[in-house]
């Protein structure tokens, strides 16, 4: 992977995660568990 693809993927790495932090209820994020259920359930969901 080139250097720029690689900052390209960090950087649309971080846009997801701020999109699915922003719809998840913050109980649901205060332990690693909580984050990698409310992650799965939102990448599945249809």
């Amino acid at each position: 992977m080139t250097p720029e693809e690689q900052q390209a993927l960090s950087t649309h790495a971080r846009e997801i995660a701020k999109i699915l932090h922003r719809n998840a209820p913050a109980e649901a994020i205060e332990t690693l568990e909580g984050i990698e259920k409310t992650v799965r359930g939102q990448l599945l969901e249809p």
